[in-house]
């Protein structure tokens, strides 16, 4: 059990020598743990106030306690392309039995397939992803805990494959033995009705899920300001590019969200959800265009300022889907292009 170990195939990108500017910690599972499983449930509306008032927030509470519950779950809100304000709900678990019967449950399924949902004022989605140890890959700092390094079953360890371009296919277990390929060349816009509707779409083999956050609450005003300026301005920009290409960059979905609580207020991070349709898209991007290496640059550039007297601190996850019936994107009277209904392929239900 646990991560199972390849001999490699697929060379390491590391430099020979190369030594990162400073150390990041990867996530460290229990041997009984097979498969980490992520569940994004959302609620969008014209305003923050048709949102927060939905039946969908009494009925998260609720579903969000229990003995298969998730072992954490954290908050987020954006504005999407469309103007609707969104809110969105990361649940985790390391348990993929655990999470298969809190999917079951009557509470859940109950809510979720009442006809009641499709003629709301708000529209629903749940993308469910279940991913084996081997194909995720993840990055922190060592006292701060985001995603699911803050789950009591999960720690950390210090990654010799940190603070260069490849990186982040050298941590992914499976890439030693696996180029991670997309069997799609490219994306391809499908147009669909969706008001009134319920939408499930199927996952293409290897699409490449990524959450990238950024937290500044330990700033000092100094810190803070140089990060304002120096390091998220080009991250923005980056995160626009994405969203305004998806069929250049392969980047089906890209959300840059607020992290909130469970009533949105906000708190000191931010973080982008993107869905690619292969790692090599992601990599493409992020080692090809000028968005990405100066997101890169001012990145290094800040380590090597400040050192280990560096107060920001981010993080993020990496997930290289399997396609299978376990991962289930479903959709429920949402607008055109919400999430990944604009270029998955899918039925009607």
């Amino acid at each position: 059990m646990g991560i199972p170990v390849y001999e490699r195939i697929n060379p390491l990108r590391k430099p020979k020598g190369f030594e990162p500017v400073v150390q990041r910690w990867s996530a460290a599972f229990l041997n009984t743990c097979r498969t980490v499983c992520v569940t994004f449930h959302g609620v969008q509306g014209e305003s923050a106030e048709a949102v927060y008032g939905s039946s969908f927030f009494p009925w998260m509470a609720g579903i969000l306690e229990g003995p298969d519950a998730p072992t954490l779950s954290d908050h987020a809100w954006f504005v999407d392309q469309n103007g609707l304000y969104t809110h969105i709900v990361a649940s985790y678990w390391v348990d993929e039995a655990r999470r298969d019967r809190f999917l079951a449950a009557p509470q859940v399924r109950g809510w979720w397939e009442d006809a009641a949902r499709l003629s709301e004022a708000t529209g629903y989605f749940r993308e469910s992803l279940t991913v084996p140890l081997e194909r995720q890959e993840t990055l922190y700092w060592q006292d701060y805990a985001g995603g699911i390094s803050a789950a009591p079953d999960v720690g950390i360890y210090p990654t010799p494959w940190c603070g260069y371009y490849g990186a982040m296919r050298d941590r992914i277990p499976l890439a030693a033995v696996d180029a991670l390929e997309s069997p799609l060349p490219e994306l391809v816009p499908v147009a669909r009705e969706t008001k009134g509707r319920r939408w499930r779409l199927a996952a293409p083999h290897n699409l490449a899920v990524i959450r990238s956050a950024a937290f500044w609450g330990r700033c000092d005003p100094v810190q803070e300001e140089d990060y304002m300026r120096d390091l998220r301005a080009p991250l923005l920009r980056g995160m626009d590019f994405l969203k305004e290409n998806p069929e250049v960059t392969g980047c089906a979905s890209l959300r840059f969200q607020q992290t909130c609580d469970a009533a949105g207020a906000p708190v000191l991070e931010t973080h982008a959800l993107g869905y690619f349709l292969s790692l090599g898209h992601m990599e493409h991007w992020a080692e090809h265009h000028p968005t990405h290496e100066a997101i890169f640059k001012a990145a290094i550039a800040r380590y090597r300022k400040y050192g280990k007297a560096n107060q920001l601190r981010t993080w993020h996850e990496v997930f290289i889907l399997p396609a299978d019936e376990a991962q289930a994107f479903e959709y429920i009277n949402c607008a055109p292009g919400t999430g990944l209904l604009g270029f998955l392929l899918g039925e009607s239900v």
